[in-house]
């Protein structure tokens, strides 16, 4: 483990800017830090967690263990399933739980912190301005430590979602646009781009801004068929017709795009979304 150690040392060092010397004073020798850079030399791991405390990391950004990553993709997974059948107390009481006893693991404990908030939103226990600032806090920390961009996606999706819920779209689109600006550099993040690109449009929309909207729109419909993601082509092309209907553009352009998004409902086999399309918009639509 010396030389992965060294690395992530090493660049974590330097995105700090700070010299070998910098970083050993008060803790180690200058000479330490250079054995452990160059992986000659293996750290305890009571000096591990003094240079993650004085860098501002969980002490496993030194890991990169993939069991770790597995296990905080489990964790994701099962409180996100929980949370999307509305069982907001069991998630209230374990993330409670997980936050006040997790020490060492900072992105455990964030993840946890990110859905006692949630839930307790959603059991009322918090208002959403109470929840916007926590996530926001939580926000803050996280950026310092920058462990994984996506869960600061998913911090800063979690507020906008909230502004937009309680019809603050401005405020929405602030956050939307500043999650557009931020690096989507691997292929797991740029899906999560898509999404942005689909909720910014449809804050947009419900500004009247159609024009502005549609940019996001046809954003999101080039980045869908470029990585061959169809998870939302369907209702980005939905919600290009309705743009285009508050332009009051052609009618043809209007009924071509309401036809692909039939058709990709159709073929996904998302029947609750053709049926809102073929009673709201069937007029539009050939069979």
């Amino acid at each position: 483990m010396s030389p992965q150690i060294g690395l992530a040392l090493r660049r974590l060092r330097k995105k700090h800017n700070l010299t070998q010397k910098d970083l050993a004073n008060g803790i180690c020798s200058q000479a330490e830090i250079s054995k452990i850079e160059s992986g000659t030399h293996s750290p305890t791991v009571e000096l591990l967690y003094a240079l993650s405390r004085r860098l501002q990391v969980p002490i496993t950004a030194f890991l990169n263990n993939s069991s770790h990553v597995d296990s905080l993709r489990l964790t994701d997974d099962r409180l996100l399933t929980a949370f999307q059948n509305q069982e907001y107390e069991m998630i209230y009481r374990e993330a409670q739980e997980k936050v006040n006893t997790i020490s060492f693991d900072e992105e455990l404990r964030s993840l946890y912190s990110y859905y006692l908030h949630i839930s307790a939103y959603r059991m009322n226990k918090i208002d959403y301005r109470t929840c916007i600032v926590e996530l926001q806090l939580l926000a803050e920390k996280y950026s310092t430590i920058y462990f994984s961009p996506k869960m600061l996606v998913r911090l800063k999706s979690a507020i906008a979602t909230l502004y937009y819920e309680k019809k603050n779209y401005l405020y929405g689109l602030k956050v939307y646009e500043e999650l557009i600006n931020l690096k989507f550099d691997s292929d797991e993040l740029l899906v999560e781009k898509i999404r942005i690109l689909y909720n910014t449009s449809k804050v947009l929309i419900d500004l009247r801004r159609p024009t502005d909207a549609l940019k996001y729109i046809n954003d999101g419909i080039l980045q869908c068929l470029r990585f061959k993601d169809m998870s939302l082509l369907g209702q980005l092309y939905y919600q290009k017709a309705y743009a285009l209907e508050l332009m009051e553009e052609e009618l043809s352009l209007i009924k071509d795009s309401y036809q692909k998004a039939y058709l990709l409902f159709d073929i996904l086999q998302m029947n609750e979304y053709k049926q809102i399309l073929l009673t709201g918009k069937g007029q539009f639509i050939e069979q």
